[in-house]
């Protein structure tokens, strides 16, 4: 059994699988034009957002209403320059959590002050990073089991 079949079946032992499918993928690369990552390709068939581990991560679906990655990216990208290669993945409380489609760490959770700051790495508070969208949500998931 491979790492992201273990992880499923533990998120399963958490939350009921709620995946969305490859065109609902293909339209989030088209509509945000970067290319998604294999490995959060691979969580999104079981888990599309949601809370886990504590976070309120944005839906990946665009029928969710106004809170989905598509929404907010494209919102941060119109008030603060996001730069296109980021995907807002969720906003905790003063902060916001990134994923770089195009570098490694690909997940960063940083000051939402610093967002501008992103792709530069010019940070004065040092942001949480994942090396990619695999470890961040096993992450989750770990915390979700912690929770328990």
């Amino acid at each position: 059994m491979d790492i992201m079949q273990k992880l499923q079946e533990r998120f399963l032992l958490l939350q009921k699988s709620d995946g969305i499918m490859d065109t609902e993928l293909d339209e989030i690369q088209k509509v945000l034009n970067v290319e998604l990552p294999m490995d959060f390709r691979n969580i999104a068939t079981f888990f599309s957002g949601g809370y886990l581990g504590g976070i309120s991560n944005f839906t990946f679906s665009m029928v969710d209403g106004d809170f989905n990655l598509i929404t907010q990216t494209m919102e941060f990208r119109k008030t603060v320059k996001l730069l296109n290669r980021f995907i807002v993945l969720a906003e905790p409380p003063e902060s916001i959590i990134v994923m770089d489609t195009e570098n490694s760490p690909s997940i960063i959770w940083c000051d939402a002050v610093e967002v501008d700051k992103l792709g530069r790495n010019e940070f004065i508070a040092q942001p949480d990073e994942w090396e990619s969208y695999l470890d961040y949500f096993t992450q989750l998931v770990e915390d979700e089991e912690d929770e328990m």
